[in-house]
């Protein structure tokens, strides 16, 4: 697989594209891979992390591919990599053992092979270039065992048999490339792509989650039909007049299953004191129809004169996504899930049964730009219209176990927006001899979007479409005896915590007009990026910069049929625990549940936070880097990069706590609060330290004797933070409270930790490569002797953060010590 979620200095996600058309998966945030690009097609990569040109709609790092040509003569390679466990060491130490780590993360097996030609089909005309390749692995999660007791209301690890997730892939690619006259080529590029995650075993995945389900409590993906075509023209008029366009087409299917051994008429259960999900993949799963397809399309003019360099265009991207949702559980009763607390039942959650589309109509881009040169200086400045419009079409459901049918009209501009983003930058070379240079930037971007800012916007989804309701097992039998249908107090059952689930209201979740339509509205980032870069000698440069952003336009749920006052606030006393800061104890207050008559009562508007309060989100970073050659052929290079980050958002909206057990259906991360206080500490306030964003990077390359060469990177990256969610029992909460929880509830998860401020020990990895190389003849072969993680390291990436005897445990370590052999024969 490849991921592409992360931060960059404080910048969160990575904008992909091939040949200038973005391959980002149109689900959610659109800020992941929907094309997994085969790499044997890719010629070369642009990686962009900062001073972006108008070109670009977001501040992201931004990486573009550009796909290989054929050419005149017929070219073929061939490539093959092949790892397995028993290349691979254990770095299980007594320090995981202490953590009730019984087993570490093992490979059980890698392997990629490819092959590729290139040629002409008429020389200095038509040529071509092709691949096949197949790659996979299979992983061992840490300490997940497959469900002994599958089927039944408990989870007892089978030791015999280890979790595990199993990715294959599958890549058909070609290009055919035709000079059509001297000043215009056209480029047809397709890659038929057959993938599946066929087994997805708990937190094996690498994706350092909070929690590790069941094996059975995970869904395998079948990625089918998945690829892209793409078209590309570029037409030279002139030698100062270059034109060029493309069009693009992204198809991305991944329905998702059941696990090999369940059915559909088994129940999700979850356990809150380990966030354990088992028994089933949850209360719905899409197995027939989940699609998210892109559509792009480009053109660019760029005129070139001796002191200037301008560049106008147009981006525009469009998509459709369509979802078709089927309800696990009980017959007669899809979509219910059990909630249970140390082994005992505690709460249901429901879930509407939908198929649900929607579609993006436009993201639309416009820009100009110029770089203008004066002597030493340059400089760049640009304009970039944004637009986005949603849609959704005409909804006809039918009614299923909990909801009724429905028939709701088309929702047009949902949303709509339009922004204006200015682009400035600047290079001076200060002593005019090219070997010291001062750059700067400073823009408004948009964040990246997805099929996500439409679905909110589907009547579905603004109609209330999941909820839970407490649940007290009096006979202890675990199944609910009440009626399920009857979504007021009665047998077991309390009252669901959402009045409008189950009802044909699309206006329980509104979006204020300052949300929707407007200008300047959307969430945006400010950039501003200094650098000085400096030839230290005719083998030796140094880049060192300053970068500062921050974030705006932030959206909260309001929930209009309460105020804070509605809400009464409570204290708790963290478990005495050696594990807790200062071994607990300490107390957690300012936690809040709304009253008893306002339980379950919710009417949503989705608005700007500016209405409330001030929230903040701003990142401070700098850097330095050095690159040098050394004697003959060596070369070493590394850098430090720090910084700080803030997120304030100490304003309240409904509920004065950080948590609340009548949230509406639609909320922010984090929660708009200003009461929460542990041991003392405000939790609405955030700062990631520097020793939460420190990096250091080194890198080297010695070559040997017999065309061998040595190469070696060492990094050092921030300890993963940990936090502790408690699940506070109404007994612990009634002595403060002076009442029961509102509605029934029996639990209220509490934060026990201060974010960002306790962490796991840092981050050490070291990697190293034998390469030989051989001619022979017209073939050259590269032989490669990899050794990741040389030092063995047992580094955390991933750990519970619910609190109980779970607590900390790792559900992701750092691979052992692995060798891996690979090799390309090009001719």
């Amino acid at each position: 697989g490849q991921q592409t979620k992360g931060t960059y200095h404080g910048k969160r996600g990575t904008h992909l594209s091939l040949d200038g058309m973005r391959i980002d998966n149109y689900a959610g945030a659109g800020d992941s891979p929907g094309y997994l690009f085969n790499t044997l097609t890719i010629e070369e990569t642009a990686l962009e992390t900062g001073g972006a040109t108008a070109e670009s709609s977001s501040p992201n790092v931004a990486m573009n591919m550009v796909p290989k040509e054929g050419g005149n003569d017929f070219r073929y390679s061939i490539e093959g990599l092949y790892t397995n466990h028993n290349l691979q060491s254990s770095n299980l130490n007594d320090a995981l053992r202490a953590r009730d780590l019984t087993d570490v993360p093992k490979l059980n097996r890698m392997y990629d092979a490819g092959f590729t030609v290139g040629g002409p089909i008429r020389k200095d005309k038509v040529w071509f270039f092709a691949t096949v390749r197949r790659w996979g692995v299979r992983n061992q999660a840490a300490g997940l065992y497959l469900n002994k007791t599958q089927g039944t209301p408990f989870y007892t690890p089978d030791l015999t048999r280890p979790a595990f997730r199993d990715e294959k892939y599958q890549s058909h690619a070609a290009r055919i490339t035709w000079q059509v006259s001297q000043k215009n080529k056209l480029n047809i590029f397709t890659d038929i792509k057959h993938d599946c995650i066929c087994q997805s075993g708990g937190a094996a995945s690498g994706l350092g989650s909070g929690a590790a389900n069941a094996q059975e409590g995970e869904a395998p993906w079948r990625l089918w039909p998945n690829g892209i075509i793409q078209a590309t023209w570029t037409s030279p008029v002139t030698s100062k007049l270059l034109l060029e366009a493309g069009a693009s087409n992204v198809m991305f299917h991944w329905p998702n299953l059941l696990y090999s051994g369940t059915s559909p008429d088994d129940v999700a259960i979850t356990e809150q004191s380990t966030s354990m999900r088992y028994n089933s993949v949850g209360g719905l799963y899409t197995p027939r129809i989940r699609l998210g397809d892109r559509y792009s399309e480009r053109f660019g003019l760029s005129y070139i004169t001796g002191s200037h360099a301008f560049k106008t265009g147009i981006q525009w991207d469009q998509g459709r996504s369509d979802t078709e949702n089927i309800g696990t559980g009980e017959p007669g009763a899809k979509g219910v899930s059990y909630q249970f607390n140390r082994g005992v039942p505690v709460a249901l959650r429901y879930d509407a049964i939908f198929r649900e589309r929607y579609y993006q109509k436009a993201e639309l881009g416009i820009y100009a730009q110029d770089q203008w040169t004066l002597q030493r200086l340059s400089v760049n400045y640009g304009l970039r219209f944004d637009y986005y419009n949603g849609y959704v079409p005409p909804v006809n459901e039918p009614a299923h176990d909990f909801t009724p049918a429905v028939q709701y009209a088309a929702v047009h501009g949902g949303p709509a927006w339009k922004d204006l983003n200015p682009r400035l930058g600047a290079a001076y070379d200060l002593f005019g001899n090219g070997r010291t240079a001062l750059k700067v930037s400073y823009g408004r971007y948009v964040a990246m979007t997805g099929n996500g800012q439409v679905r909110q916007y589907n009547p579905l989804n603004s109609s209330v479409n999941n909820t839970t309701r407490s649940w007290t097992d009096t006979n202890s039998n675990y199944i609910p005896d009440c009626d399920l249908h009857n979504l007021a107090l009665n047998g077991e059952c309390g009252p669901i915590a959402n009045s409008n689930f189950g009802k044909a209201n699309p206006n329980a979740i509104r979006y204020a007009t300052d949300v929707r339509n407007g200008w300047q509205i959307r969430p945006y980032t400010w950039d501003i990026g200094t650098e000085l870069q400096r030839q230290l000698s005719a083998s030796m440069s140094m880049t060192a910069g300053y970068y500062h952003n921050w974030d705006g336009a932030f959206a909260v749920t309001d929930n209009v049929s309460v105020a804070p006052q509605d809400f009464d606030t409570f204290c708790i006393t963290a478990p005495r625990d050696s594990r807790l800061p200062n071994g607990g104890g300490y107390q957690v207050c300012g936690l809040a549940d709304v009253t008893p008559g306002k339980f379950g009562v919710v009417s949503s508007e989705v608005t700007q936070s500016s209405h409330f309060g001030k929230q903040k989100r701003t990142n401070d970073f700098v850097g330095v880097s050095v690159e040098a050659r050394i004697g003959r052929g060596m070369r070493v290079g590394g850098g430090i990069d720090t910084g700080r980050t803030v997120d304030d958002v100490c304003f309240n909206v409904d509920s004065p706590s950080a948590v609340a057990a009548n949230l509406p259906g639609v909320s922010t991360s984090p929660i708009p609060h200003t009461t929460t206080t542990i041991d003392g500490k405000k939790t609405c306030h955030v700062v990631t330290p520097l020793a939460g964003n420190t990096q250091v990077k080194l890198n080297g390359s010695i070559p040997l004797p017999a065309e061998t060469m040595v190469s070696a990177t060492l990094q050092s990256l921030p300890g993963l933070p940990y936090y502790a969610t408690y699940n506070a029992t109404t007994a612990e909460i009634l002595p403060s409270l002076g009442r029961n929880l509102a509605g029934g509830t029996r639990t209220l998860a509490v934060p026990l930790v201060m974010p960002q401020t306790v962490r796991e020990n840092r981050r050490s990895q070291l990697d190293l490569r034998l390469t030989k190389y051989l001619t022979m003849g017209k073939r050259r072969v590269q032989a490669n002797f990899d050794l990741y993680n040389a030092l063995n390291s047992s580094d955390i990436l991933g750990e519970n953060t619910t609190f109980g005897s779970s607590w900390r445990k790792p559900t992701l370590v750092l691979n052992g010590r692995l060798i891996e052999f690979s090799a390309n024969m090009s001719f």
